[in-house]
């Protein structure tokens, strides 16, 4: 702080001596200041370009009709975009693809690849979901119910439960499919338990 009762020469002689003493810091601070700034800028535009390319990747995948090249475009959103969205979502697809030929090894390995990577929550419970119907499709059943009891949340609550009845309806567990479609009908909302109904009534006739 300056004294304004001290001349002119002496205030002079007060800064020179504070600038002299703190003045290294002080320019230290405001480049510190710009290199975080410039940094922060960087970064955001480094995250936009980041996001277009792992986007026009996956629109690649949903587009292309060759397989190969939807392959090599989904193993580079792996490879160089592995936390983004885009990555996952294209492994669901890819996994989508191959379940729908009956070919339920390479559809489970995209879809754990989209379990073990993505930082969505909502996209890794897709996921997991999906995982327990290939995994009963394939007759892995114990993998299938594992991932069936875990929690993903109250809105899952119909899914899951239906997700149970047809395990169980595969393994021949003819009671506990019944139960557990009864819990997907009651936890069901609006039109959404027609399906699970239509299910539980084909268990019935199977009995």
């Amino acid at each position: 702080m300056l004294d304004y009762n001290k001349t002119d020469e002496e205030q002079a002689e007060d800064i020179k001596a504070w600038w002299k003493e703190n003045g290294i810091s002080v320019i230290a601070g405001i480049a510190l200041a710009i290199a975080a700034l410039f940094a922060w800028e960087y970064w955001q535009k480094y995250q936009i370009k980041t996001m277009e390319g792992a986007s026009s990747l996956y629109s690649s995948v949903q587009t292309t009709a060759d397989d190969a090249v939807a392959a090599k475009n989904i193993q580079t959103l792996q490879t160089d975009y592995p936390k983004s969205p885009y990555a996952a979502l294209a492994s669901l697809e890819t996994a989508k693809k191959h379940a729908e030929k009956g070919e339920y090894e390479p559809a489970i390995t995209a879809l754990r690849w989209a379990i073990d990577n993505t930082k969505d929550v909502d996209l890794k419970n897709v996921a997991s979901v999906r995982l327990a119907r290939v995994l009963t499709a394939a007759g892995k059943y114990d993998e299938a119910l594992q991932l069936a009891n875990q929690t993903y949340g109250a809105s899952y609550e119909s899914v899951l439960e239906e997700l149970k009845g047809d395990i169980y309806s595969a393994q021949k567990k003819t009671e506990e499919a019944r139960k557990a479609y009864e819990r997907a009908i009651l936890a069901a909302k609006n039109n959404s338990s027609e399906l699970i109904k239509i299910k539980l009534d084909n268990l019935g006739k199977g009995a």
